[in-house]
């Protein structure tokens, strides 16, 4: 009884690792969507720091990015946060969203770091893949 316990164990085991072998195989490829139109609405709200009850020269922006498809639903949003410091304009993350051809491209770059990523999205919001580049690549190309 103890080895036919044990073949029974070894034959689940087999099975389950050509089960797991060939499942990992498989790539998934993205649906297609339906959406052929989208629109980028962009929203900057601002405000002033204050320093005892007293307004300073500083400015706190948060900019808002929503792709919005024709019926209305928010496909993707994203925040970014930047401070005004008189005419110099500071932010710890650099977030856009862009429209390019038939894609999305969520742009994402950190200050101090050396790299930074595109995700590239379909009109569905579906992620297709996402692309290292350098940070002042990045920073040159989305800067508008």
């Amino acid at each position: 009884m103890n080895k036919v316990n044990q073949r029974l164990f070894l034959v689940l085991l087999v099975i389950f690792f050509f089960q797991n072998s060939t499942a990992q195989t498989i790539v998934s490829s993205p649906k297609e969507c339906a959406e052929k139109t989208v629109t980028l609405k962009t929203e900057l709200k601002s405000r002033f720091r204050y320093f005892f009850f007293r307004r300073t020269n500083f400015v706190k922006t948060k900019r808002f990015d929503w792709i919005i498809d024709a019926k209305g639903n928010i496909v993707k949003e994203i925040m970014m946060r930047s401070e005004t410091r008189g005419d110099q304009s500071l932010f710890r993350k650099f977030h856009r969203l862009v429209i390019v051809e038939n894609e999305i491209h969520e742009v994402i770059c950190r200050l101090g770091k050396s790299e930074g990523k595109v995700i590239v999205y379909n009109f569905c919001g579906e992620k297709l893949r996402a692309i290292k580049m350098a940070s002042n690549e990045l920073y040159d190309k989305y800067r508008f």
